[in-house]
């Protein structure tokens, strides 16, 4: 075997997949360049979740959700809209029955985390290096190189697409554009300060909730929301088909009008009404939920792709981020120390094995269970065994071992993760 060199690693895209992956990485003793497009490499959106399938993983790359604002949820509620429950999902102890709480995380804070974990100088292998304002164009997926807008081109070992829904490297991997298209929706997303809602007693249903997740759901119209920030903010995003909003953005920090969400969501709860009129119109965004069917293929070559770029989820059951997540996971397990540069294209071959099945099965039914006039949503959720009790890093191991084992091999080292 040869001596074990480290791999050298180019990811484009700096949100939560691409940094997740450049710590695994990093983890394993590989050097690891990011490349973001964006000017500060700040994540945007609203709030995300980080149920048990993720929880664990996080924590081997080093961050602790609850250090960083998370707050653990207790439960989920389904109500019609009338403001009556229709469901209801007790999620106290949650992490006995699957190793690990389901935490909700400002998607900012969790952002912020992993960039501190991947750029610290303390930890395990060299510091990730990130460029700005550095859009990955093209790539060659035989050769290892990468092509960026600007003309700048880099080489390296290994390529990895965590360039998101509207993925440059998508076509690379594919031979030919493909680009997401519009499912049909479109969402509305904000949050409340908590001390806003707590103020009004005419918010008590909502004071006396903090800590579950909450849905209003009609036949075309729902709402979902939850706290994040140390219970600081209410995170809320109001779904309907796009035809009902004046947008055909697909960038999420679109600006969205406050009037518009009151008029959608006129007819609902007087407590939601109430809920949604304490909302800053300055911000409010509005964008179209894109969508993905799954591609034919996530790797070419030295390339592979990872999170949106590969599977674009939408947000009906709280696992577009956690996937993300195994992605990498599975990725720095399969690619550890004392993998040769020739060895790359196989091992992503190996990567695509390990996960296209489980994150398009979970990708078509988040679809499946976002779809109108699926009526309590919540009976899905109470039996998400598959989603739930997962351990990606153990089960891309295990693949690994017995890939090994099939071609006599002692393997290339454990994974440091």
């Amino acid at each position: 075997m040869s001596e074990a060199n480290p791999l050298q690693i180019l990811i484009a895209g700096a949100g939560i997949g691409g940094l997740a992956a450049g710590i695994a990485f990093r983890r394993e003793g590989h050097i690891v360049q990011i490349f973001e497009s964006s000017a500060f490499a700040q994540e945007i959106g609203a709030a995300v979740g980080i149920p048990p399938n993720a929880n664990g993983l996080v924590r081997r790359l080093g961050l602790v959700p609850e250090e960083n604002g998370a707050v653990t949820c207790t439960g989920f509620k389904e109500f019609n809209t009338e403001g009556e429950m229709i469901g209801k999902v007790d999620m106290e102890g949650i992490e006995k029955e699957f190793g690990y709480p389901w935490q909700l995380i400002h998607r900012v804070d969790f952002h912020n985390a992993l960039k501190t974990i991947a750029l610290s100088p303390e930890g395990p292998g060299l510091p990730v290096v990130i460029h700005l304002r550095s859009r990955v164009a093209a790539a060659d997926p035989e050769n290892g190189l990468i092509i960026l807008e600007n003309g700048k081109n880099y080489s390296g070992d290994v390529i990895i697409g965590a360039d998101g829904v509207h993925s440059h490297l998508r076509t690379t991997v594919l031979g030919a554009p493909d680009p997401s298209v519009s499912s049909g929706n479109s969402t509305f997303r904000f949050m409340i300060p908590v001390p806003k809602i707590t103020a009004d007693p005419n918010l008590a249903a909502f004071t006396n909730s903090l800590g579950k997740l909450l849905i209003y759901a009609g036949d075309d119209r729902r709402v979902i929301m939850y706290p994040c920030r140390n219970m600081e903010l209410l995170n809320l995003a109001a779904s309907q088909p796009a035809n009902l909003t004046d947008t055909d953005k697909k960038d999420w920090n679109n600006h969205g009008k406050k009037e518009d969400l009151e008029r959608l969501y006129s007819d609902f709860s007087p407590e939601l009404v109430t809920l949604l009129s304490k909302v800053d119109e300055n911000s409010v965004k509005l964008h179209i939920l894109m969508d993905k069917p799954a591609l034919r293929t996530w790797v070419n070559g030295r390339v592979g792709l990872l999170g949106d770029a590969a599977h674009p989820f939408l947000p009906f059951q709280g696992q577009g981020a956690a996937q993300a997540i195994e992605d990498a996971t599975s990725l720095g397990v399969l690619l550890p120390m004392g993998t040769t540069s020739e060895e790359v294209p196989e091992r992503l071959k190996l990567y695509e094995k390990c996960r296209y099945e489980r994150a398009t099965r979970i990708q078509d039914s988040t679809r499946e269970s976002g779809r109108w006039g699926h009526k309590n949503r919540l009976k899905d959720l109470s039996s998400m065994e598959y989603n739930l009790r997962h351990d990606e890093y153990e089960h891309s191991r295990g693949v690994l071992r017995r890939f090994l084992r099939e071609r006599g091999e002692k393997g290339t080292g454990e994974a440091r993760l």
